[in-house]
């Protein structure tokens, strides 16, 4: 039986269908249902329970985004990965503000939808294994935190992981604005600030809450970080930085000797 997680593909291209299917089943993960359009999207998910679903965001007569929140809603142990051409500048936000787990636009690469869906079950594997912890009962929070990622199930990972260490998260919010004023209105000891973000990426918003909140300390969450950008970081007030993936254990040591406890 494989270890991978199921997959629904839901795209009107045949074409592309197949290619999905070919590139997840060589790869060993096991497609249990294919659709060409959105109607019946959710109840199918609710019959078929797959694991992640690879939307296709313009669908006949439906809006991938409508579609999107729905299955958030109703079926939230599902990750969604929106597969799209669109060139809309802000769908990325929208979708990362409805919940979306991975996003990829067309023309994509074998390497480059894989690498998508292999970041996605390794944050599904985090989750699930910080879930099986018990939150830690503490008379006074250690300390206080705003996170800021635009992947909705790394900003639960984050928010899981902060809680086991004692630290309340005031808000967990999906692109860089939103983090800056997030500061603002809760002034944390920490701030965990993802550096790709939509609307505001995470060097201009680290800039900005360093202005407003200057004492708040900003740990910088990235994929990938050269030694320019980890210059950058620093200079503009970054203490520190996790590259992703990241397991619970490196975020909450990085943490504790960041904020000064044992984690």
């Amino acid at each position: 039986m494989s270890g991978k997680p199921s997959i629904l593909i839901v795209d009107d291209a045949a074409s592309l269908r197949a290619a999905l299917r070919t590139f997840f089943t060589n790869e060993g993960y096991p497609i249990i249902g294919e659709l060409s359009h959105g109607k019946g999207v959710v109840e199918s998910i609710g019959r078929l329970k797959p694991d992640v679903v690879c939307l296709d965001y313009n669908l006949p007569g439906s809006n991938g985004l409508d579609l999107l929140k729905q299955i958030v809603v109703t079926h939230p142990d599902t990750s969604v990965v929106m597969i799209t051409g669109d060139t809309n500048p802000t769908l990325e936000a929208d979708a990362a503000e409805a919940g979306i787990a991975g996003f990829i636009r067309k023309p994509f690469t074998p390497e480059q939808i894989l690498r998508e869906i292999r970041r996605v079950t390794h944050t599904r594997a985090l989750l699930r294994r910080q879930g099986d912890t018990p939150v830690p009962a503490h008379e006074a929070a250690r300390a206080t935190a705003v996170v800021a990622d635009d992947s909705a199930a790394m900003r639960l990972l984050l928010v899981s992981i902060l809680s086991q260490a004692g630290i309340r998260v005031h808000e967990a919010v999906s692109d860089g604005r939103q983090a800056v004023a997030a500061v603002v209105r809760h002034k944390p000891d920490l701030v965990c600030l993802d550096m790709d973000m939509p609307v505001m990426n995470g060097l201009d918003a680290l800039a900005q809450i360093k202005r407003s909140e200057p004492t708040s300390k900003v740990l910088m969450i990235t994929g990938h970080m050269s030694r320019e950008t980890i210059q950058a970081a620093g200079q503009r007030g970054a203490s520190g930085y996790i590259l992703k993936p990241f397991d619970p254990a490196k975020v909450t040591e990085a943490v504790g000797k960041l904020l000064g406890f044992q984690a």
